[in-house]
């Protein structure tokens, strides 16, 4: 098979290109105009194969969550950043604009970390792959509002890992207020 991409992904993966519908209006055999390096997180490059799958389960979901979570608590943006891979992409939780890239996602945790944020999962659905994992679910965030008071506040999340050169990374991570 001479195309590794699953059909229909165009619009998702590459975005900042002008030619995406999302009614299938634009849909035609012409092949998009892509950047060459760019390819999916879970092809290997050519002419190397996965030969080694890490081991995935919903305690690692658990650890992972963990470690991003005291990213949190140490207060230093740098730290929560670095869990994500290069080219990661946050949906943040309170703000409209979506973060691509490492520095895009410490500037937002530099602004969210102000406010002091603790998460507790709540519901956690946990999917896994070969060096892959999605976990998702509910958490719910303690913030601080008006400088003295404690706030909760209910958000739906979804963090998508990758395991790539010995270390799992956050390639995806959307978090969204709950709509009550």
């Amino acid at each position: 098979m001479a195309n590794n991409r699953i059909t229909g992904t165009t619009g998702i993966d590459y975005m900042r290109h002008s030619g995406v519908s999302l009614d299938n209006s634009l849909r035609h055999v012409t092949p998009p105009r892509l950047p060459s390096v760019q390819q999916p997180f879970d092809i290997p490059p050519v002419g190397r194969e996965v030969n080694y799958c890490a081991p995935v389960d919903e305690a690692l979901a658990e650890q992972l969550f963990t470690a991003w979570n005291d990213a949190l608590a140490s207060g230093n943006a740098r730290s929560v950043a670095a869990l994500y891979s290069d080219d990661a992409v946050l949906l943040p939780t309170v703000s409209n604009l979506p973060r691509s890239g490492l520095a895009e996602i410490e500037a937002y945790f530099k602004h969210f970390l102000l406010k002091q944020p603790r998460a507790t999962v709540l519901q956690r659905i946990v999917r896994k792959g070969c060096n892959k994992l999605t976990d998702a679910g509910v958490y719910q965030f303690e913030v601080s509002h008006d400088g003295s008071r404690r706030k909760l506040v209910k958000a739906r999340y979804t963090f998508v890992y990758a395991f790539y050169a010995g270390r799992w990374k956050i390639l995806h991570h959307h978090s969204s207020v709950m709509p009550q």
